[in-house]
């Protein structure tokens, strides 16, 4: 198979695998195992750059023997703003989906909460998440604190 794809596109191409790297290896190691395809195809997009007309944006690092983004591609990629407003709703949205599960499951227990039909868990834990979604909005993390009390886990 072949595909033809334009400088545009390529360009393009180079912050999709960005953000496929950023998912990948912003909390763990560039090395391990189960990155090495992954990784092997982007060297092979990343070798393409010349050819491509940017090889200012990638260049071989005779020190790490790969090719590597420039300071100019990190400067001028678009990708890292995808990725923060990514991270910044992910952020919100598990927040308040396990401040919503672990306050059904105080209410109801945790036999409980496994006992109820996934409508009703939906619902249950929706209620609790309406009062984050609204305190968020309105503070942000302004109102957050720890309080040590002694919690059994449930």
């Amino acid at each position: 198979m072949k595909i033809e794809i334009s400088k545009a596109e390529y360009k393009i191409l180079l912050h999709v695998l960005e953000m496929a790297d950023w998912t990948l290896t912003s909390h763990k190691s560039k090395d391990e195992k189960r990155h090495k395809p992954y990784r092997k195809f982007e060297q092979k997009i990343f070798s393409l750059a010349d050819v491509m007309g940017y090889e200012s944006l990638i260049e071989y690092s005779k020190e790490f023997h790969e090719y590597m983004p420039t300071r100019k591609y990190e400067d001028t990629c678009s990708a890292m703003e995808f990725i923060e407003e990514f991270e910044n709703e992910s952020f919100w949205d598990e927040l308040i989906d396990r401040l919503g599960e672990r306050d059904t499951i105080r209410e109801v227990g945790m036999e409980g909460f496994k006992a109820l039909k996934p409508i009703d868990r939906i619902t249950k834990v929706d209620d609790h998440k309406d009062k984050y979604i609204d305190e968020f909005e309105k503070y942000g993390l302004d109102r957050i604190v720890i309080v040590q009390q002694d919690i059994k886990h449930v």
